[in-house]
């Protein structure tokens, strides 16, 4: 179904016309309310439907109605059906009335109420096509092309917003082409590619016209990266039928594209003109490319500017969330007679998602947690933030493990990002006893290295499913003694998947391996396990997080 948009200079009002005739003025039973506005009568108008068609009417309305900026006469229906994009005005207000159905390539509105309206509707007779190359051809008028570059380079000085440069540049092509009477620019929108209106001038601002620009031209001057110039298309044969070139009574057209650093366009300038007198020439058009090349290189590297700004702004933030992330993390880890813990973390980005923790509880035992997050960078740190959170309120309440894990994990299902969750295990050593009660919640088994040098992976047969899956899932609790000699490696998977220049992993068996040879003080083990990780990548970026805690039984 059609619309009315009525053009605020604010906050536009979409109206979806439902039933017809549709009735419009400051009248509340109206299909389109004006309210507000005394210069408007309250019936002002109507949109009426015949045979698949819509036409204005006019009602009496004080001030008259208009299509187009054509009057329609007192109390008469228009003769020209309405078409997408059409400008109407009630009195001093101004609407556009849009087809559903109809094509625009404009997303967003241009910084005044008048529209950039790209349309398949309208065509264009090619007079002359030029192949964009830097700054033109110097040979054709030369004085004036540097002295087009000198203006637009004077007018962008010291510009550091894209969204300010479009209407300079604007303004400027107006003061070197003085027979212009409307100009344009459009820009792709770096988010989805589609083309939107970054400014657009009326040499004559009390015109009530939107630039309009046809969709045939703007596509093969982007896409052929060339100049066009399109003469007396208002008076061309084969725009008879079409009203936007009729009521537009273009003269002369110019569209030149805008290119990037690379080469790409990234979007058009178009300029031109009512006056059949003051037509542009192929002169004009190289004059018109020497001066864009100039605008675009100018407008890149603003864009590049901001970009880089945000960049650095998304540095220091990301530095911040690192320094917190850390904070996080323990800065000493217990010391308890007899035993010996170590750890060590290395984000792939600035923030990860691997998390241990390992602290005194209370009653003098040992708490050592440990996880890795589902994802990395920001959203694994989020989730890491989190879990550290529970863990150490859960465990300030309870050394129960069975218990400890059911709260830690019922709070990690509430709200839960879906397919994020913590493959992660909980262990309470009881330094005084030498015992230990662990839950292993689908992360590796906990490895041991006995003292005669044997390794056990401990509770392989009670690995569960990671936290964050399941709130009521009935985890089983492991319980060994730690005799002398007994070392702990715990570990992510950024040990196991470490990546070496040539593809080959780092592997599960290296690990076990290496446990088996290592050292047999832990944080000599921990620091040596970390070190050949690291020889292993020989230079390569780190892929994935890496965490590794180490501790152990003294003999």
């Amino acid at each position: 179904m059609p619309r009315i948009i009525i053009l605020q200079a604010d906050n536009p009002i979409t109206v979806e016309l439902t039933s017809f005739p549709a009735k419009m003025g400051r009248s509340p039973d109206g299909a389109v309310v004006i309210a507000d506005n005394p210069q408007v009568s309250r019936t002002h108008a109507q949109i009426v439907e015949d045979n698949g068609q819509y036409f204005l009417e006019d009602l009496g309305g004080a001030n008259f109605t208009f299509q187009n900026g054509k009057q329609i006469p007192p109390r008469t229906r228009s003769d020209v059906p309405l078409a997408d994009s059409d400008r109407l005005k009630l009195g001093p207000v101004k609407l556009r009335f849009e087809m559903e159905a109809a094509v625009t390539a404009v997303a967003a509105a241009a910084p005044s109420d008048r529209q950039v309206d790209i349309s398949d509707e309208m065509s264009s007779t090619i007079m002359g096509v030029v192949q964009a190359q830097g700054f033109g051809v110097f040979e054709v008028r030369p004085e004036d092309k540097l002295k087009g570059i000198l203006r637009i380079n004077q007018s962008l000085a010291g510009q550091v917003d894209p969204n300010e440069m479009a209407p300079r540049i604007l303004d400027a092509l107006f003061d070197i082409f003085p027979q212009a009477d409307r100009g344009s620019i459009v820009v792709q929108d770096e988010s989805s590619d589609r083309l939107v209106p970054a400014a657009q001038k009326l040499r004559d601002e009390t015109e009530d016209e939107s630039v309009r620009l046809s969709r045939t031209v703007v596509t093969k001057v982007m896409e052929e990266k060339t100049g066009i110039l399109s003469a007396d298309a208002a008076s061309d044969e084969r725009f008879n039928a079409s009203e936007s070139i009729s009521n537009l009574t273009i003269r002369s057209m110019m569209c030149v594209p805008l290119l990037g650093l690379q080469g790409d366009a990234f979007g058009v300038i178009n300029l031109d003109t009512q006056n059949p007198i003051s037509r542009f020439t192929q002169e004009d058009l190289e004059l018109l490319l020497a001066v864009a090349s100039q605008a675009a290189a100018s407008y890149e590297t603003v864009r590049l500017m901001k970009t880089y700004l945000q960049k650095q702004k998304q540095d220091a933030e990301m530095k911040i969330a690192m320094q917190v992330q850390k904070s996080l993390l323990p800065d000493e880890l217990p010391s308890v007679a007899g035993y010996q813990f170590f750890a060590s973390y290395d984000a792939a980005q600035a923030v990860g998602g691997d998390y241990f923790d390992c602290f005194e509880l209370d009653n003098g035992k040992i708490c050592v947690s440990f996880g890795d997050v589902a994802g990395k960078g920001v959203p694994g740190a989020l989730i890491m933030s989190r879990i550290s959170s529970v863990v150490q309120n859960t465990m300030g309440f309870t050394d129960d493990v069975s218990e400890a894990i059911r709260r830690i994990n019922h709070h990690m299902c509430h709200n839960m990002v879906s397919g994020r969750f913590v493959t992660y295990t909980l262990a309470v050593i009881d330094p005084a006893n030498n015992h230990m009660a662990m839950i292993n919640s689908g992360h590796f088994p906990l490895l041991t290295r006995h003292a005669d040098g044997s390794i056990e992976e401990v509770g392989t047969e009670a690995i569960g499913i990671p936290i964050g899956i399941m709130a009521d899932y009935p985890y089983q609790m492991v319980e060994r003694e730690i005799a002398p000699g007994d070392l702990f490696v715990l570990r992510t998977d950024g040990v196991d998947e470490a990546m070496a220049p040539n593809g080959d992993l780092y592997t599960t068996e290296r690990v076990l391996e290496f446990v088996k040879t290592g050292a047999q003080d832990p944080e000599e083990l921990g620091k040596a396990m970390l070190a050949d990780v690291r020889k292993h990548a020989n230079g390569r970026a780190q892929n994935d997080d890496i965490a590794i805690m180490t501790f152990g039984r003294l003999r």
